[in-house]
């Protein structure tokens, strides 16, 4: 285990071990978030509401909050945060918004699924690259 020695490592082997798991579960079970999406998408704002609160929000605002750098790999998560946090503000103010990011994720069906987890995996991995560093 890498000894943690300030909060921006922490966040980042937080990021690490969660963003593994989703990015895995995107790419291996896409048909899974597919029909979650479409779910969410039937519901309307609810399901804006619902996608926002459970899976982005928090991670977003730990980011942001505890992960400000700015240099080398880390950079990579620091980004993804702010990204992140800027894509759950426009959901929740302008739900339109968010109702078509759900439309669209169940009309890119496996696809878009797959390329998220790649993304996933890449911030992990750079995410993973900072703590060793």
């Amino acid at each position: 285990m890498v000894p943690l020695h300030s909060a921006h490592q922490a966040v980042e082997l937080v990021a690490l071990i969660s963003l593994v798991i989703m990015g895995l579960s995107h790419v291996v079970q896409p048909g899974m978030w597919v029909r979650y999406f479409s779910t969410l998408a039937e519901q309307g704002s609810n399901g804006v509401v619902t996608s926002v609160a459970t899976l982005q929000f928090m991670p977003a605002v730990v980011i942001v909050a505890l992960h400000q750098v700015w240099t080398g790999p880390g950079i990579v998560l620091t980004v993804f945060g702010w990204a992140l946090l800027a894509k759950c503000t426009a959901a929740l103010i302008f739900p339109g918004f968010g109702e078509s990011g759900l439309a669209l994720a169940r009309r890119k069906e496996n696809a878009g699924f797959i390329a998220a987890g790649v993304m996933l995996l890449f911030v992990a991995g750079a995410s993973g690259w900072a703590l060793l560093l």
